[in-house]
């Protein structure tokens, strides 16, 4: 039920003796009120509701709030069989909802090899080395995360590396940006990847000075490794989904925006939202082609219930920084002879913009990775163009990531009511080598979250994970100080481009529920809203910025049911 037909069929605001009186349908002086299931008493409410922003107690009935106030007031909702939560003054918050994952390849991360944090080459070798040890024969060895940006010096790493380790198991590690992955032999083997394997569209296969490959694969290049990937059970699947339910209640994540998740990944989640076992609530974004595919077909199965939405599309125009193929004006200032990569959907560019009227005209809103500055420019020119196509309406077009902005498309985002949807955490991880790729100038409007927030633009939080950690605490300290992981900007790095706690706040709660439509239901602790809520250990405000990252979530409610609870005497 929507807030609207929640608030006129359920909440029936009334003064009787000064207080709010619920009826379970209707209203009358003198009927007596409908008591709370759950009342969050003793808090620090922060609401992100301008129109009442701070309360001391929350009263929830099913699975909305009924109200909010003083204790005094909230006092009233207790009846006999109401639960009360005495926050101990802990600070009470709207759920956190990302607004773009990668759902099922998170949980899965949470059991493969982890390279992410590997010093340098020789621990990379030997992690990779351990896992083969402990592999299955037949079965591969995935994951990785790894980052060169962190080994000295920052080189690419080479199957040459880890060959001597895996003489008989299939290996691909991506880099954490998923842009970039790393094969072994074995692997490349079994792909029929060679010398005179041609680069595809939007690929690079890298190669060594007499042309064989190397093991490093660049954006569609990729797809000659993966397509040989046996795929994953439907019980991986499924442990990974639960894994991942699990996390996200730990760190206070009620609301996900899965973005590119396969047919099989949404035929279960609908199966574990059908038997009521989601903990999190998940608005899907498949790939513009399987959509295409599956709307071709009349296969297209809709979800509009409370645990699982659908209704977005996700496309890519370009690929990453990281992997010199996020495609940009001018060329890379460490790479002279890149300017990146166009995604291989992009090409033909008629084709995409066809696809991209069709879906819009299916009233499916788009979501657009785009990072270089020309890959952003160009992707403005398709909704310009799918607007005028179809004429207008509320689309709430999306660019997933923005993270270097032409000067002059500021503007432009306001003009078509297009949607930041950013990633904090990339700015203080890719802050650490950024400038030596792209120079000085391009990097002033670079995740450029004030420039955003100062045009008018909506901004939407999220993580990405896997490629950055889940945990939004990271994204509200990243969003806040710009201070980057190699501890070398701890007064920001460009910090014109900081914003502050309560405008990051925001964009996680109500700006990513705005990026999804779901603002009337979600995003703010109001009456007659969705019961999410999440209970930090500290107040964000009464911290300075630095300490942020080490802000704890204490309990995680989810549509007025407790889904996670820290043990007392769990640590910091």
């Amino acid at each position: 039920m929507t807030h609207a037909a929640w608030q006129g069929k359920v909440l029936c605001m009334s003064a009787i003796g000064g207080l709010l009186c619920a009826a379970a349908a209707g209203c009358r002086q003198g009927q007596a009120p409908r008591w709370a299931d759950l009342v969050v008493a003793n808090a620090k409410v922060w609401t992100v509701d301008p129109a009442r922003p701070r309360a001391e107690a929350v009263a929830i009935v099913g699975e909305r709030i009924a109200a909010l106030g003083t204790a005094a007031e909230i006092d009233a909702w207790r009846g006999p069989a109401t639960k009360v939560i005495d926050a101990r003054g802990r600070f009470v918050m709207p759920g956190f909802n990302d607004a773009h994952i990668h759902l099922i390849e998170g949980g899965m991360q949470l059991d493969n090899v982890d390279l992410k944090d590997a010093a340098s080459l020789e621990e990379f070798a030997r992690r990779v080395g351990e896992r083969a040890a402990a592999t299955p024969k037949g079965e591969w060895i995935l994951g990785g995360n790894w980052d060169e940006q962190g080994w000295m010096p920052a080189v690419l790493p080479t199957k040459a590396l880890i060959d001597p380790v895996t003489p008989d198991t299939p290996v691909f590690v991506g880099r954490y940006d998923l842009h970039m992955g790393l094969a072994n032999s074995v692997a490349l083997t079994l792909a029929g990847i060679t010398a005179k394997t041609p680069d595809p569209p939007g690929g690079a296969i890298v190669r060594d000075a007499r042309g064989n490959p190397t093991g490093i694969l660049k954006d569609a290049a990729m797809s000659y490794v993966q397509r040989v990937i046996p795929d994953a059970t439907p019980e991986r699947r499924q442990r990974a989904l639960k894994r991942a339910l699990e996390h996200m209640a730990v760190l206070g994540v009620t609301s996900v925006q899965d973005m590119g998740p396969a047919q099989a990944d949404m035929a279960l989640y609908a199966s574990l939202a059908d038997k009521g076992e989601l903990t999190a609530r998940i608005r899907v974004a498949p790939a513009l082609a399987t959509w295409v595919d599956l709307a071709g077909r009349g296969a297209v199965k809709p979800f509009s219930g409370a645990f699982l939405r659908s209704g977005a599309v996700k496309a890519f125009a370009d690929g990453s920084l990281g992997s010199t193929t996020a495609l940009f004006f001018e060329p890379y200032t460490d790479a002279p002879a890149a300017r990146g990569l166009l995604a291989d959907e992009m090409q033909p560019l008629d084709g995409m913009r066809s696809r991209l009227v069709q879906a819009d005209k299916a009233a499916q809103q788009i979501c657009m990775h785009a990072i270089g500055d020309r890959a952003i420019s160009m992707t403005l020119d398709l909704f310009r163009d799918v607007e005028a196509a179809n004429g207008p309406r509320d689309r709430r077009f999306r660019i997933e990531h923005s993270q270097h902005v032409a000067p002059g498309d500021f503007s432009r985002y306001a003009a078509l009511n297009v949607i930041a949807s950013v990633q904090p955490y990339h700015a203080i991880d890719d802050g650490r080598w950024a400038e030596k790729r792209i120079g000085p100038d391009r990097i002033k409007t670079t995740y450029a979250f004030r420039g955003f927030l100062d045009h008018k633009v909506r901004l939407a939080i999220g993580t990405d994970w896997p490629v950055a950690p889940l945990d939004p605490v990271l994204g509200l300290y990243a969003a806040v100080t710009r201070a980057t992981l190699d501890g070398k900007n701890p007064g920001g790095w460009v910090p014109a481009q900081k914003i502050t706690l309560a405008e990051a706040i925001e964009a996680y709660t109500m700006g990513a529920a705005y990026a999804e439509f779901q603002e009337q239901d979600k995003g703010s602790i109001t009456a007659g809203k969705l019961a999410d809520l999440s209970i930090l250990g500290t107040d964000p405000f009464a911290v300075e910025p630095p300490a942020l990252r080490d802000l704890k979530v204490d309990m995680t409610i989810v549509g007025g049911r407790v889904v996670y609870e820290r043990k007392q005497d769990q640590p910091d």
